[in-house]
């Protein structure tokens, strides 16, 4: 075995039902780091994975529907389709969920972002 390949991650087997766009991300958020230790994010990643697929299906919808995503209401009057709702409640879950999702500092670029910069900078604070 060559050292890249000791070096490679292991991806767990894909969750049931996922699609391509799930599956894509279930890769790449395991190929970036191990989560096995954490089944907490084993199960957000999990439904993260299924909500791109959602999105997906989504999308598709409202793209079919073209320029006037309008429907009948009720009443009769013009109302935008349901599907329009659900894709933004659904995006703004998905990134929700994401952001959960630690992924350790060292493991990108070595840069922290300002909100890490100002914890450790509030942690020195009060512990000095």
């Amino acid at each position: 075995m060559t050292e890249t390949d000791a070096d490679a991650a292991v991806i767990p087997k894909y969750p049931r039902g996922l699609r391509a766009r799930g599956k894509r991300l279930w890769r790449e958020l395991h190929g970036s780091a191990d989560f096995s230790g954490s089944p907490e994010v084993m199960s957000v990643i999990e439904e993260a994975c299924y909500l791109t697929d959602e999105i997906d299906r989504l999308r598709r919808k409202v793209r079919a529907a073209g320029d006037d995503t309008r429907v009948a209401g009720y009443n009769g009057q013009l109302t935008s389709m349901p599907e329009v709702d659900d894709l933004r409640k659904t995006q703004t879950l998905f990134l929700s969920m994401l952001k959960s999702i630690r992924v350790d500092a060292d493991a990108g670029d070595g840069k922290m972002t300002r909100s890490q910069s100002g914890q450790r900078a509030a942690d020195a604070r009060w512990h000095s």
